[in-house]
Order: C-alpha cells, then sequence, then structure tokens
C-alpha cells in the first residue's frame, strides 16, 4: 500500500479523534494501524485502517506485526475517570511509553506525543510529574524524531463531559490573547493539524513544541 504507514494509539480521544480524520482523508497516508486496548468498528470501516488489539502492560512481549514509519500516542485520562494516580500514571506514563517502544520495534523512524505545558518529573502537579516522566522515558527510546507537544487547556467538542475543564475555558478563551502564548486554550483541531505537519516535516532529534508553535504549525495551510 502505498503512502506512509502510521501507528495510532488513542484514536477514540479528542485530538487523536481529529487526527485520525484527517489522516484518513490524506492520500499521502497509506495505512493506519490502530494500537488499542479494543476493537473500534467504526474506525476499522475505512479501508486503509487495521487494528491492533494488545494489552498494554505486556506489549513487550508481542512480537512486531507489522511495519510503520511513524508513531502518533494521544493517550491520556483524567484523574477522575482513572479513579486514582496509579491508574493515571499507568495510562498517561507507562501505556504510552509501551505504545512507543512497540512503534519502534515495528519500524517507526518519528515519534509525536501528547504532552502537557508544564511538564516535569519535579514538578508539584501529580498529572504534570507523570507526563515529565512519560516525556523522559519515551525520549530514552531513542528515535530518530522525537516531537513532544505540550498544549494547555485542549478545547474542542468531547464525548464526555469534564466541568472542570468546560468551566476553564469559558473563562479563559475571552482573555486568552493576554495570556502568554504557552498558557492560551489550544482547540484539539489544532493541536491535530500540527500533529499532521510534523509527519510530513519530521527532521532530526528530540523537540518541545509549546503553546505559541502549536498554534502557529496548526494554521499552516
Amino acid at each position: 500500500m502505498p503512502g506512509m504507514r502510521i501507528m495510532m494509539a488513542g484514536a477514540t480521544g479528542l485530538v487523536g479523534g481529529s487526527f485520525f480524520n484527517r489522516a484518513v482523508a490524506d492520500s499521502g497516508i497509506g495505512q493506519i494501524v490502530l494500537l488499542g486496548r479494543r476493537s473500534v468498528p467504526e474506525l476499522e470501516a475505512h479501508g486503509k485502517v487495521t487494528s491492533l488489539v494488545a494489552d498494554f502492560n505486556k506489549l513487550d512481549a508481542v512480537d512486531p506485526s507489522c511495519e510503520v514509519d511513524a508513531m502518533v500516542c494521544a493517550l491520556g485520562t483524567t484523574l477522575k475517570k482513572a479513579g486514582s494516580r496509579e491508574r493515571l500514571f499507568e495510562v498517561d506514563c507507562l501505556y504510552t511509553e509501551a505504545a512507543a517502544a512497540y512503534a519502534l520495534r515495528c519500524g517507526a523512524r518519528t515519534l509525536v506525543v501528547i504532552s502537557s505545558v508544564g511538564a516535569s518529573p519535579t514538578a508539584s502537579s501529580h498529572y504534570l510529574r507523570t507526563k515529565g516522566e512519560m516525556e523522559k522515558r519515551v525520549t530514552a527510546l531513542g528515535y530518530p524524531a522525537c516531537h513532544i507537544l505540550r498544549p494547555s487547556l485542549l478545547t474542542g467538542a468531547r464525548g464526555e463531559t469534564r466541568l472542570g475543564e468546560s468551566l476553564a475555558a469559558r473563562l479563559l478563551s475571552p482573555v486568552s490573547f493576554l495570556l502568554p502564548a504557552a498558557y492560551r486554550p489550544v482547540h484539539a483541531d489544532t493541536l491535530a493539524e500540527t500533529i499532521h505537519t510534523l509527519l510530513k516535516e519530521p527532521g532530526e532529534g528530540v523537540r518541545v513544541h509549546g503553546g505559541k508553535e502549536i498554534q502557529v504549525t496548526g494554521n499552516r495551510q
């Protein structure tokens, strides 16, 4: 099958879903492998989409079953949905690391992963420490091109209600131009377009993209 071959984890999420729609419509992307814990028939209906269902806790023991050029990891949850700090760390850090490592064994040369503004292994917030630890682990995998996206508050039509984020978006959107670029709300479609652009122009090495760069890259035509 001609075109770029990509693997995705998190295709049912806000950003992952937006990027998936772009990837399906892009004739330059020939194959999309959805790596997940369950099958998603509505996404698999597209001709160039296949699914690989796996236990992320055991991915290191799974033999590579396909060849891909790039990995897009949009896994993420909330403390409320996860139920505990340990579970949030498992999904946002350990699952992301496992998915990225598996894609690398499938031949991926480029990794694009979603983190958060303020991510640091030494942050006071558990969520930001988790994202910081995730960044440290995926950069250690040795991808020739590794892009870490650090958006602030994400906006867009979610399939679930997040009261805190919804309220914050309503309060911040009217005055977002007053905020430093790194802390301005980012629409999921803008972030998805940034991912799309970076896959086409991956470059080399590890690069961290903050709010301003995400906004600029995502608005390219």
